[in-house]
């Protein structure tokens, strides 16, 4: 693994006394990336804190701009692509703060978000993260940033939309902690990786993030494993801007669904046994065939777009059910 670290920063271990170690992995997000860092100078006020930028063999301008812009920043320049997790854990190697905040370049702090976080888990040693909400700029809060961990049950609830059709069940919508509506602080199980605020003696206890694991399934197994040394914490009052970015945003919708499907399948045979897969894998297979039946219902119904929007999601579920687990999905190299 060959890389670039362009940092006029000390070395790791002498320890500079910053309270917060803020870890930014970066992969073709060069506008939303100084977005991101613009708002951590911008509302980090006097806390002592260091940035951390991992760049994932970025095509576009990225690291340049990082360089040029953000002296204070420690860039490392990946010569390929290590993914999400790996990445992380070559930053939390780096990191010199008592407490390590994950955040995504696609997001962008607001003001007063840093402190009330570090105050929300200094001040409470049974914690061991804290997370803020985490919202779109058309919304109030996306509901992952606050969620339970899955289950059969949940994630049946999400393959038939049954949380959508009865948003505030305390049965179907019971991932999200219905009817709760996020206005009010609360404990949680899995907090969003975007946005978190993690102690790091303990990170490294843990060995950080599981490399092994596929994407989209790396914040819920380290909140699994972090939720077994502490409480998670959900903060109301914390706010996290979320643009969700053009490396999600140009993948197809297909690759995305598999990518989840996957990372709930091994989240399941890691942490529930093989016999729970198992029963998810025909879960999967029972939606998809149940997701035949909804599209012809939506045909009726006069829309030919909502029945092939379910029919689309059907041939993925059941597709997915029929193949080996055994496979490696992998994202396609974007272009800018």
């Amino acid at each position: 693994m060959g890389r670039l670290d362009r940092s006029h920063v000390p070395d790791a271990g002498r320890g500079d006394g910053s309270i917060v170690s803020i870890v930014i992995v970066s992969f073709n997000t060069a506008l939303e990336l100084v977005a991101c860092i613009e708002s951590v100078e911008r509302c980090v006020g006097g806390m002592p804190h260091e940035m951390i930028v991992i760049d994932n063999a970025s095509s576009d301008d990225s690291v340049e701009l990082v360089h040029t812009r953000f002296p204070a920043v420690r860039l490392i320049a990946n010569s390929e692509n290590l993914g999400f997790p790996k990445a992380n854990n070559q930053a939390l190697r780096l990191v010199r703060g008592e407490y390590v905040l994950f955040l995504n370049p696609d997001s962008e702090l607001q003001p007063g978000t840093l402190q009330r976080m570090v105050a929300e888990l200094g001040g409470f040693p049974e914690r061991a993260a804290v997370g803020p909400r985490v919202r779109k700029p058309a919304e109030f809060m996306s509901p992952n940033c606050a969620r339970r961990l899955p289950t059969l049950w949940t994630e049946l609830c999400d393959a038939l939309w049954l949380h959508l059709i009865f948003p505030r069940s305390r049965i179907f919508a019971w991932k999200y902690y219905r009817p709760w509506d996020g206005t009010t602080d609360r404990d949680v199980e899995c907090l969003l990786g975007a946005a978190m605020l993690c102690r790091t003696e303990q990170l490294r206890a843990l060995g950080g993030f599981d490399e092994s694991v596929p994407l989209y399934l790396d914040d819920m197994d380290l909140c699994k494993r972090l939720g077994d040394l502490g409480r998670l914490r959900y903060l109301s009052g914390a706010t996290i801007l979320h643009h969700y970015s053009v490396s999600t945003r140009k993948l197809p919708s297909a690759l995305i669904r598999r990518l989840g499907l996957q990372a709930t399948y091994c989240y399941f045979v890691k942490h529930r046994g093989a016999a729970y897969a198992r029963a998810y894998v025909a879960m999967v297979a029972g939606a998809g065939l149940a997701a035949f039946v909804l599209g012809f219902l939506r045909l009726l119904g006069g829309s030919l777009r909502k029945a092939n929007r379910r029919w689309n999601e059907a041939r993925v579920f059941v597709d997915w059910a029929w193949r080996s687990k055994a496979v490696t999905y992998t994202l396609p190299r974007l272009r800018q």
